[in-house]
């Protein structure tokens, strides 16, 4: 790193490409690559309009380092791809304490940190008088399924004093994100907890054609990663299920890659489902719009092994005016309360009912739908956006 750089902000975010986003900004231009507002591009926009000077690390995979006037975003790969237990761990912990190192040497006033593991470590930092904003994206947990794991309970032990003693400010992006905040701090957290949403713009979903209730053809949508943990593979004893009931006007398009692709593929094959089942692999964003249109209802059957903060799709469902079934780990029950379904992990049966009743009671469907146009509101409020979240916790620090 230049040894002239003196942030006063440093960020840690995830793994996009934020270099890339940091081009489109600093040329006046929306990301065309995200359908949502990207977090570094409202930290961008913080960051400039109080005048700060920022260093941004992503995990991005393709090393890189970019400055553009008092910003600079370094990629810094964290090489745990590929690994698994021990050396994923080593890996792991490896990264952040090199990123503590980074944080040691600049002495920046306060750090932004998205989605840790080891919370605790920032303690470190902040021994050194450098102020903590913690940014939580996912739950420590999946809703209502806490392990009861010795390394677990050491990790959230740790982790609870961090929050009784440290951070001036935690972003959440979900009520459950700030309870299990309140859980871990044993209801004594340190510093403001500030509510966010993911922003969207309204051009993206205003031409999306409402879908029309058709008792001849019911399109269901599964989109995100091909993996186990999504829930994917439960769709298809849920289709199975459907068509042995006779429903044989339902029909199920999956969208997405992942590593589980080729596998979910054979599966389906081998069960004789390709007539009720469209495996159509990564799409574009105009080839994901279409898939929206076709479809009548979204569905999200994401496990009890997969952390969600508030999924994505789910949103993206509804600000499409799609009814959207979901499981409990996707925390849309306090957001969306009266446009998601919300079934419990892994109920196979309670997702079929939830289909059989949406593709079966118009006047039931049409209430679901109408809903969603009201619930979205929130996703195009900017005063609930992430950025202005952001924007109160740099005030803790700054003003």
């Amino acid at each position: 790193m230049a040894t002239k750089l003196n942030p006063q902000v440093i960020y840690c975010g995830g793994p996009g490409d934020i270099a890339g986003t940091m081009c489109s900004w600093s040329s006046g231009k929306y990301d065309a690559s995200e359908v949502s507002e990207t977090y570094s591009g409202q930290f961008f926009d913080q960051i400039s309009a109080q005048g700060l000077s920022a260093l941004v690390i992503s995990t991005n995979a393709c090393k890189k380092l970019l400055n553009k006037g008092l910003i600079t975003v370094e990629h810094r790969p964290q090489h745990t791809a590929g690994k698994s237990g021990f050396g994923y761990k080593l890996a792991y912990m490896l990264h952040w304490l090199g990123v503590i190192g980074t944080i040691l040497r600049h002495r920046p006033r306060v750090i932004l940190i998205a989605d840790c593991e080891h919370w605790w470590l920032l303690t470190i930092p902040a021994m050194f008088g450098v102020k903590v904003i913690t940014d939580l994206h996912c739950t420590f947990w999946p809703r209502g399924y806490r392990s009861a794991s010795l390394y677990e309970r050491m990790l959230q032990g740790l982790n609870g004093w961090f929050w009784r003693q440290i951070p001036i400010a935690t972003i959440c992006i979900s009520p459950e994100c700030e309870r299990q905040v309140h859980e871990i701090a044993c209801g004594q957290v340190s510093g403001s907890l500030l509510q966010a949403r993911s922003s969207y713009q309204r051009a993206h979903f205003e031409g999306i054609t409402l879908p029309a209730w058709n008792a001849d053809s019911f399109v269901l949508m599964f989109a995100g990663r091909v993996e186990r943990n999504k829930g994917v593979f439960d769709l298809l004893d849920v289709m199975a299920g459907l068509h042995a009931d006779g429903q044989s006007n339902i029909s199920l398009e999956i969208c997405g890659g992942g590593t589980a692709l080729s596998e979910l593929k054979a599966e389906c094959a081998q069960r004789g489902l390709d007539g009720c089942i469209r495996i159509l692999g990564q799409l574009n964003s105009s080839e994901m719009r279409a898939a929206y249109e076709r479809c009548h209802t979204v569905v999200v059957p994401t496990t009890a092994y997969f952390c969600e903060g508030l999924n994505r799709v789910v949103v993206e469902g509804v600000l499409s005016g799609r009814p959207v079934v979901a499981t409990t780990v996707c925390n849309t029950i306090d957001v969306l309360p009266r446009s998601v379904i919300v079934v419990e992990c892994g109920d196979k049966p309670a997702i079929l009912a939830a289909i059989k009743r949406l593709a079966s009671d118009q006047n039931y469907y049409k209430s679901i739908r109408e809903n969603c146009a009201t619930e979205a509101e929130q996703f195009y409020d900017c005063q609930q956006s992430w950025g202005a979240a952001l924007s109160r916790a740099l005030d803790l620090v700054f003003k």
